[in-house]
């Protein structure tokens, strides 16, 4: 995959609260405790997660709004996107799932309200189209997406 530039993209302007569409805020959702896979451990809370800069979120860069595919296959690349978001979680966020799960943190990441494309980079960031949400917003989608039972594999019995 490649990053490209794409001039249609660059008058997208994060929307600002009250003038987004989210249907929750992560300061909504601070207590909200996250499950984690380690045996033992406390369940950590969304405020947890970003007061140890292990959840956050800034508007995607131009040239990360669009990805080419190079699919050796086909005739030529194909266009991914447009993404707004980058979304990164903290080695303190990896204990709230599994790679090994019934679905992957992408899958439900994609299945919260306003999020419509979502392309997992790297080991811990993700790139999100949301137009319509706010980054406050995009940190309470993945605090969902992290608090679906989905996304941790099931306890072995000991």
């Amino acid at each position: 995959m490649a990053l490209i530039d794409r001039h249609d993209s660059d008058d997208w302007t994060p929307p600002q609260r009250p003038n987004c569409s989210c249907t929750e805020h992560d300061d909504e959702l601070a207590g909200l405790a996250l499950p984690v896979t380690e045996h033992g451990m406390e369940p950590l809370t969304v405020r947890d997660l970003v007061e140890a800069n292990a959840l956050g979120v800034t508007p995607a860069q131009s040239r990360d709004r669009w990805l080419e595919i190079y699919d050796e296959t086909d005739s030529g690349p194909n266009v991914m996107g447009p993404f707004h978001w980058g979304l990164w979680l903290g080695d303190e966020a990896r204990s709230c799932y599994d790679d090994d799960a019934a679905r992957t943190l992408d899958q439900a990441l994609l299945d919260q309200p306003g999020i419509e494309r979502v392309e997992w980079m790297e080991r811990e960031e993700f790139l999100v189209g949301a137009p319509d949400l706010c980054a406050s917003g995009m940190l309470a989608a993945m605090a969902r997406a992290l608090a679906d039972p989905r996304v941790r594999a099931a306890a072995l019995s000991p």
